[in-house]
């Protein structure tokens, strides 16, 4: 058994397909089926079982995976061991994030890691909050921006980020300093659908009320384009905001309505060299920074 048919095996499962797997480990589709088709022949089993959706592990393939994954890991701590524990983190990195993530924060932060380490390549795939945490799950991601806490998940802290109310610029209550929410319970509502959907309807339900939602809006842009239109209220995160607003009022709300936001890995992911690396340029370009938030403890 060979470590580059262990690593095939692993990248397949955790990117779910042959020519994922190809890109993530550097190598073309013909060396990834050789390695699997080697491993299989040396086991006497089928590992896994391809089809247009991508690949299925049969039962002895999942009683592999772990064992695989193990030698992999392995493998990684003897190079890591061999280089020193100063040696650049290079690889691919895998990560999550939402729309709200990406308007403002994401493009400071791949600017720090290509910076910092220019042999890292960056992998991108953008989600909903509840998506990007199944990813992590089920090994689709190496990393995620996700809302605290989450359950199974191994996180860090990473920012608080405060809810504003968003009105037409000639909306009756946009001149006030700052909204309670019971304020906009009687508005036409634009909900945000994605990661902040839960928060908001849970900020409309403490205060024993439901939104009257008019549209269900995805995109932050046609979001901030019907409010200016017009078309009702919303309440959306700071960071969610892109850096050129239409013609919209931005309300604090009373009590303030904060996320917090963190950095999310599977139990183990964190030992990784590439992980540890993200998360340490993440939280330290957070803490000196101008992104508007609360202070963020630890």
């Amino acid at each position: 058994m060979k470590l580059n048919q262990c690593a095939a095996f692993v990248a397949i499962a955790d990117t779910g397909t042959f020519t994922n797997a190809a890109r993530a480990l550097g190598v073309s589709q013909s060396a990834i089926s050789h390695a699997i088709a080697g491993l299989e022949s040396e086991l006497g089993v089928t590992l896994m079982v391809r089809d247009r959706s991508g690949v299925e592990l049969t039962d002895a393939g999942r009683r592999a995976l772990e064992p695989a994954r193990g030698v992999v890991a392995q493998a990684d701590r003897v190079r890591r061991a061999v280089r020193g524990a100063d040696a650049e983190p290079e690889g691919t990195l895998r990560i999550g994030t939402s729309q709200s993530f990406a308007a403002r924060l994401l493009p400071a932060l791949m600017a720090e890691l290509n910076m910092r380490y220019p042999r890292l390549r960056i992998e991108l795939r953008e989600g909903g909050d509840a998506q990007i945490a199944q990813w992590l799950r089920a090994r689709g991601i190496d990393l995620g921006i996700v809302s605290l806490p989450k359950r199974g998940l191994v996180t860090a802290p990473l920012l608080q980020d405060e809810m504003f109310a968003v009105l037409p610029v000639h909306h009756p209550l946009a001149p006030r300093p700052e909204l309670r929410i019971v304020e906009l319970a009687g508005e036409p509502f634009l909900m945000p659908v994605g990661g902040v959907e839960t928060m908001v309807r849970a900020a409309f339900r403490t205060a024993g009320l439901e939104p009257e939602v008019t549209h269900q809006v995805r995109d932050i842009n046609a979001l901030l384009a019907m409010v200016a239109a017009g078309l009702g209220t919303t309440v959306i995160p700071w960071l969610a905001l892109p850096p050129a607003l239409p013609e919209v009022r931005l309300v604090p709300l009373a009590p303030a309505v904060v996320r917090h936001l963190g950095i999310g890995t599977r139990p183990g992911a964190e030992e990784s060299p590439v992980v540890g690396a993200f998360v340490h340029a993440a939280r330290s370009l957070a803490l000196r920074s101008d992104w508007r938030r609360l202070p963020v403890a630890g």
